[in-house]
């Protein structure tokens, strides 16, 4: 598989080199462009099947070199110094990321499901990533049994736990089984307008109709449901909906 390593700092390139040499023999580095106007032109005239490419550049942001290409012939593979911000961004369109300093064995799973990966899942994860980059409108993608599929955050009602699975629950009627614990989806949503209000329960806020407090506290989302509020998480509900006044 041929990779382009897209990087401005000489010290992460030559350390993604080493490490790639060491551990990803399936993978040839055709190129290294430092800039978003030089990882366009080198794509163009490289054609790589994979990217590593880092969230900040110094004449802009990696996902402008993804949003030069209405369709994507490659994969990606974002590198990036901690940012919260720029792995909630990409969590969010489940793309991998790697940590700098990279670590050999986080390198060489992700290549592994970057080899896995279908092109068409891969195209649809970086056009989740673009729209919420560009928009305000945010959008989830998540593994199903079928493969990656995209949801609007505002179509999600709530996340129930049911054991080390989430139902997750839309406001179209439908609901769906994810083999990822509440705390991934607490992770994820969050910081979104998502509260968790109980140990089995996440709401979107923006689905909520009315809070009682009473007969212990529950709350009433936009579909009539009710769902319950624990004596814990009752104080950070109360002030989740005093920042929405």
């Amino acid at each position: 598989m041929k990779a382009l390593i897209i990087e401005d700092e000489d010290q992460s390139i030559s350390a993604l080199k080493s490490e790639i040499y060491m551990h990803c023999k399936e993978l040839e580095i055709v190129g290294v462009a430092k800039t978003v106007k030089d990882g366009i032109l080198k794509i163009k005239s490289l054609q790589p099947e994979l990217i590593f490419l880092d969230i900040q550049l110094s004449d802009g942001l990696g996902f402008e070199v993804l949003n030069a290409y209405q369709e994507q012939p490659f994969k990606v593979i974002f590198t990036t110094a901690y940012s919260q911000y720029a792995i909630k961004a990409i969590k969010f369109s489940a793309l991998d990321y790697l940590l700098k300093p990279i670590d050999s064995l986080e390198l060489i799973q992700a290549v592994k499901k970057a080899m896995e990966s279908s092109k068409k899942e891969v195209s649809s994860k970086i056009e989740t990533f673009i729209q919420n980059e560009t928009t305000a409108r945010k959008r989830i993608a998540l593994q199903t049994l079928e493969g990656i599929s995209v949801f609007e955050l505002d179509s999600i009602l709530k996340c129930s736990a049911e054991s080390n699975y989430t139902c997750v629950y839309f406001t179209n009627g439908k609901k769906l089984l994810f083999s990822k614990t509440l705390k991934d989806f607490e992770d994820l949503l969050c910081t979104s307008g998502f509260e968790r209000i109980h140990h089995s329960h996440i709401i979107n806020m923006n689905h909520l109709t009315n809070f009682v407090n009473k007969e212990g506290g529950y709350v009433v989302l936009s579909d009539k449901s009710t769902v319950p509020v624990s004596q814990r998480k009752k104080a950070n509900l109360i002030a989740a909906l005093g920042n929405l006044s």
